[in-house]
């Protein structure tokens, strides 16, 4: 540039470039002169009239969304992809009702009313469109997956990438096709906020020395008003069955293992970080497998957890003593038996006869609860002891979740809640530590969306939308533990009232 800065100095830039004393070598590298392209930069004219147009087709061309399932996390899911006026939605499902319901309430849905086991029916709905997303439960994946695949067209769902999923990442990549698995709540906003916060700690050098994350769904305070000081909003039963499953965790160092059959709810902590809100947790799942996917090979500490309000996991405790947490089949449960009342099936259970008097089978329940009267009351409040019939079902905790899910619903009008808690201890390249803290707490909507809906509804959706618009280009099986994918999504939640806080706490 050097030689060229005295004669640059000397020009007039209000004059046309025609009339300047330029050498040819300053001449050609002016772009622009007084507002227009010069002769030799006219091209990029060109360049932006044929990717406006580009554009225009994109625009066009109309983006067609197949939904399958219309729970109560579709709407939240359909309501953000049909703002776009150029995404067509099919929402496929068995539950004529909610079908009805959202194909009135948004223009560009069509409800198709079919079982996900039409295997030729669902090929050829699969074949019609640019993306599916999945809101079946986890066990439907697989074959959703595999017709996708066969289609060459993207999937998003928002459960756990199961091993029966990571099996088809070959076929996936083959394919071409992108399958996005845990972008819901959690699995999802959980995986999101913490590798935000790892990703950072290691831009700056700093390892990652601990890591906690619990997570619970939970009534509004105002509406845990009882013995479990829980409500459903959907089927209970898995959530029941978890209380029973077998956990691993890793702290300072050692693995602790968990056996299954109820010893999880010896493990309840106090969770003291609202200490408003009178919390409790236990560890759930695997947690250390997630140190290689999370980068954080050198945490001591590796937890993820449920939350509840205190007393839930006593009252759970009560119902496993009882016997009532069993997922073997019940013969005298089935439809083809005569009904039995639930006095009869607590009879049976405690090996009394079915015309014992009501204070006797008291007494010999709470004997069974070693005298808890905490655990007493949660049963007697459900009706465990009376002479409502017990639902048909192929198994006592199948009975038990149909009954807690007409006994522990939502009424009209009343809300939910999310909380979320990661901690993540970090050493900084100086030595000194510090103590991360993300809190994500969502109130559910009056009369509207719920908070589980929206967390896990309104991820989801972001999701489809970036590989609708191209913004995620890999293949195979993915979920969201990298930047150009979590980043995105944690900022398009915000818009939707989804709002996390970070608080820093420097140790040493």
């Amino acid at each position: 540039m050097f030689p060229y800065i005295e004669e640059m100095l000397l020009s007039d830039a209000s004059e046309p470039l025609e009339s300047q004393n330029y050498s040819p070598v300053v001449r050609d590298a002016v772009i622009t002169s007084n507002g227009s392209l010069t002769d030799k930069y006219k091209y990029i004219q060109k360049l932006r009239e044929n990717r406006e147009y580009m554009q225009s087709l994109t625009m066009d061309k109309k983006k067609k969304v197949l939904i399958l399932g219309s729970g109560y996390v579709s709407e939240p899911v359909i309501e953000y992809l049909t703002r776009d006026p150029n995404v067509e939605i099919t929402a496929a499902s068995i539950m004529k009702t909610q079908l009805e319901q959202l194909s009135k309430k948004y223009n560009n849905v069509v409800p198709i009313l079919m079982n996900i086991t039409e295997d030729e029916r669902l090929s050829s709905l699969v074949k019609k469109h640019n993306l599916v997303i999945s809101l079946l439960p986890y066990s439907f994946h697989p074959l959703v997956a595999k017709k996708c695949i066969d289609s060459r067209v993207n999937l998003v769902t928002a459960s756990y990438l199961t091993p029966e999923m990571k099996e088809l990442q070959k076929s996936a990549e083959a394919a071409g096709i992108a399958i996005i698995s845990e972008v819901g709540l959690d699995p999802g906003l959980d995986h999101m906020l913490a590798m935000e916060c790892i990703d950072k700690a290691k831009e700056v050098g700093a390892e990652v020395i601990s890591y906690t994350s619990f997570c619970g769904g939970l009534p509004a305070p105002e509406y845990s008003d009882n013995p479990l000081r829980y409500k459903f909003s959907w089927s209970p039963q898995g959530v029941l069955l978890n209380t029973v499953k077998s956990a691993t965790y890793l702290k300072d160092g050692e693995i602790i293992n968990i056996p299954a059959g109820g010893a999880l709810l010896d493990s309840v902590t106090v969770m003291d970080f609202f200490p408003g809100l009178n919390l409790e947790g236990f560890p759930n799942r695997d947690s250390t497998k997630y140190a290689e996917p999370y980068g954080i090979q050198s945490a001591h500490t590796l937890v993820r957890g449920t939350l509840r309000y205190t007393g839930y996991c006593k009252a759970i405790e009560g119902f496993v003593k009882l016997g009532l947490i069993n997922p073997e089949p019940c013969p005298m449960l089935s439809a083809t038996t005569p009904p039995v009342k639930w006095k009869e099936l607590m009879c049976k259970l405690l090996g009394l006869q079915p015309s014992v008097k009501y204070d006797e089978l008291q007494q010999a329940i709470c004997k069974q609860l070693n005298e808890n009267k905490k655990q007493l009351e949660a049963v007697e409040w459900l009706g465990l002891l009376g002479d409502e019939p017990v639902p048909t079902a192929h198994s006592i905790v199948e009975a038990l979740a149909k009954h807690m899910e007409a006994k522990l619903s939502y009424a009209s009008g009343e809300r939910d809640m999310i909380v979320m808690r990661n901690e993540i201890g970090i050493r900084h390249p100086s030595g000194h530590l510090e103590d991360k803290y993300i809190n994500l707490v969502v109130y559910g909507d009056d009369n509207g969306y719920s908070a589980m809906a929206k967390t896990v509804g309104y991820p989801t959706a972001i999701a489809a939308k970036m590989i609708l618009e191209g913004e995620i280009n890999r293949k195979g099986m993915i979920v969201p533990l990298t930047k150009d994918i979590y980043g995105p999504i944690l900022k398009h939640i915000q818009a939707e009232g989804i709002a996390y806080t970070i608080q820093s706490v420097i140790r040493q």
